[in-house]
Order: C-alpha cells, then structure tokens, then sequence
C-alpha cells in the first residue's frame, strides 16, 4: 500500500510539473497565490472542534485555495495548495512517513487546487468543483489514516471505518461547508478583478 501511495503520488507530481510549465504564472499570480495561501494557512490554525492527532473543523481554510483555482485555473490553485502544505508542516507539525508527508501536507491541500475542474461560471459547477476538491482533500486524508494511524482506532473497530469517520466528520464536513459558502460569493467578480490589469 505505501508503495502504490508513492507511485500514485510521484505521478500526480509530474502531471502538476508538465501543467506548471504549460501554464507558467505570472508575477501578480504568484503575489495572489502567496497571500492566499498565508490565508489559508492562517485560518487552518483557527479551529472550532480539535480532534486528538491534530484533526478537526477550522474556520474554512479550504477556501482561499478554491478561490485561487476559481479566478486563475488549477495550476494556480494546485501550486497555492502546495505552498498551504509546507506552511502547515512549518508550523510546527511532524510527519511521521514520507509517504504519509505526502498525504497529509502535499497530496491533500493541492488538490483543492481542482475546484475549477467543473468550470466557474454557474453556481451548481462551483459547488461541485469545490465538493470534488474537498473530497479528494479528504479522501487522502482517510488513506493516511488508514495505513499510518490504524493503531488509534478503538479495539474492535474496523481500521477503513474509522478513517472514515475520523477524517470525513471533521474535513468533510467543512469541504461541504466551504462548498455551499463559495457558491454563495461573487466569483465572477473577483475574477474580473483579479484578471484586470
């Protein structure tokens, strides 16, 4: 299982590179993407319900990153999820694997990056876009806990079952929160503002 982790993620790495340099960012992209990540970052400290291992509900730190994906596409959005990832290992937390780094630092914030991928210009397809990304967010979460925190999982209790629960109560369910919330703000504006000159 680690090593199909590995596998999977050096694969989605070199994807994001061969976009990266497809798409190249721009200097007002990246002093967007930085700001938005610090965001990020920022309100991912600000938590509601702390769970034990360093999960809970934050004040929806998935957001900025979505918004990033929304206005300038996913290349944006991926490299802001990225930047999250390593301010959030800076901030004071230690990986345990370097698969599981990858999971829970890397994996799993880029991938809000893809809330674009349904488009931006009706309300449902952000919501889907943004429901996407946060699931996958969450679902590379549940595999880390699946193969790096089982031994946590209450005696008698199914190591998949509680992965599930663990990280979908808590990440889900902001995912779904922060999904209605971006339906409900004016992306297109922000786009047009963000794409002026």
């Amino acid at each position: 299982m680690v090593i199909f982790c590995g596998i999977i993620s050096i694969i989605i790495f070199l994807v994001y590179f061969r976009d990266l340099k497809r798409n190249p960012i721009t200097t007002k992209q990246m002093v967007i993407i930085a700001m938005l990540s610090g965001l990020a970052f920022m309100l991912s400290l600000i938590k509601f319900i702390r769970y034990p291992q360093g999960g809970g509900i934050t004040l929806f730190y998935m957001i900025p990153i979505m918004m990033l994906s929304l206005i300038y596409g996913k290349t944006a959005g991926v490299t802001g999820g990225l930047i999250l990832g390593f301010l959030i290992l800076l901030g004071g937390t230690a990986p345990i694997h370097p698969i599981q780094f990858l999971l829970d630092f890397l994996l799993g914030p880029m991938a809000l990056g893809l809330a674009c991928v349904f488009g931006n210009d009706k309300k449902y397809k952000i919501i889907l876009g943004c429901l996407f990304a946060a699931m996958l967010c969450v679902f590379s979460s549940f595999v880390s806990g699946v193969v790096f925190f089982g031994q946590y999982a209450p005696k008698g209790m199914n190591v998949y079952l509680y992965s599930f629960i663990y990280n979908y109560s808590s990440g889900g369910v902001e995912g779904i929160l922060s999904a209605i919330l971006m339906s409900l703000l004016p992306i297109n504006r922000f786009r047009k503002i963000a794409l002026s000159n």
